[in-house]
């Protein structure tokens, strides 16, 4: 079979290859308007705030954080979340 020597202006490919790199990018553009849609989904069912806790546990989550410190994990923040319901 004799490759056509049609070519894109735009992508100087032979009009076979533009027509799937075509597909390929509608496709593409199908699949990040689903992820999307998906995203916005999960941020409206799922909201979380920063738990209000009580001092004694806030203190247990700062000996934890001090304690990873001295194995090595340096500067971690530990961080309490809440769902919202």
């Amino acid at each position: 079979m004799k490759e056509s020597k049609i070519t894109s202006t735009v992508t100087e490919l032979p009009s076979s290859c533009k027509s799937v790199m075509e597909h390929m990018e509608s496709e593409l553009r199908k699949e990040d308007e689903e992820m999307d849609a998906e995203t916005k989904r999960w941020n409206e069912n799922c909201k979380f705030e920063i738990a209000e806790l009580p001092d004694l546990c806030e203190s247990q989550i700062h000996d934890f954080e001090r304690e990873l410190n001295k194995q090595g994990y340096y500067n971690i923040a530990l961080v309490a979340y809440q769902m919202k319901e």
